[in-house]
């Protein structure tokens, strides 16, 4: 299986500290940009792109139309199709670093899960709290009496009784 690039970018500000909103972006060929090239410009918000996109695919449709431009008008479309298939997740990639993503890494893997396995493994640890000693963990009463303390065992305290 050969390997493919992954983009690991990060949300303006930083990530979260469960990295929720870490992106992994897998850089290739796109078959929805490729079919659906303006549509998917657009759900991307990718507008000025797909506005360009849907304009020249409207221009192809157009020359299509007519029998002595046919072949130009395919040519254009596909040529259209191709070129949103190709840097589709390069113009994505691109619009989010103009927006204040920062591009993290790019990780070579087989798939996204081992791309995101390579990333999440090589990023430091938060320190962990060191948890309590087990003798502070069993709340000892004092008897209101003035006994001596016995074991609280309850959520409340009841004065001893």
């Amino acid at each position: 299986m050969s390997l493919r690039p992954y983009l690991i970018l990060t949300p303006p500000g930083g990530p979260a500290p469960d990295h929720r909103s870490t992106l992994v972006i897998k850089d290739g060929f796109s078959w929805a940009g490729f079919f659906l090239s303006w549509i998917w410009l657009f759900w991307q918000k990718l507008w000025l792109a797909g506005v360009i996109v849907l304009a020249l695919q409207i221009v192809s449709g157009v020359l299509m139309q007519m029998p002595a431009l046919m072949p130009v008008g395919v040519a254009l479309g596909l040529a259209l199709s191709l070129l949103v298939g190709l840097e589709s997740r390069n113009y994505l990639s691109d619009a989010l670093v103009r927006r204040g993503w920062t591009l993290e890494a790019v990780i070579f893997a087989q798939d996204r899960e081992t791309a995101e396995e390579i990333y999440f493994s090589g990023l430091p640890t938060a320190p962990s709290s060191p948890l309590p000693d087990s003798s502070n963990w069993a709340g000892r009463a004092v008897d209101s009496r003035g006994g001596s303390p016995g074991l609280n065992l309850g959520l409340f305290d009841y004065g001893g009784r």
